[in-house]
């Protein structure tokens, strides 16, 4: 199983509250659909930034934003930064 920061931050998230233990009671709270969440959490698919600002405020898990900017995001991934996106 492919274990993506997403998915790892959902299980955390569950952990504290219920209603993400299922991806479609996650995905009712992040706005996306089930299976958009599926394929996100397995790497099949890579979330839109918007998704990434949600699922981090929803499941309280700020480093996925990071994660993001420095392996999604287009802009990071030109500037090659290694320092926190925060400094």
């Amino acid at each position: 199983m492919n274990d993506t920061p997403y998915y790892k931050a959902r299980l955390r998230a569950a952990e504290r509250d219920s209603t993400f233990e299922s991806r479609q009671s996650a995905g009712a709270v992040i706005g996306i659909g089930s299976t958009r969440l599926y394929q996100i959490e397995r790497g099949i698919r890579l979330p839109h930034e918007d998704e990434v600002i949600v699922m981090a405020k929803e499941y309280d898990a700020p480093e996925l934003i990071t994660y993001y900017c420095k392996h999604v995001c287009a802009i990071g991934a030109y500037c090659k930064c290694e320092k926190d996106i925060n400094d």
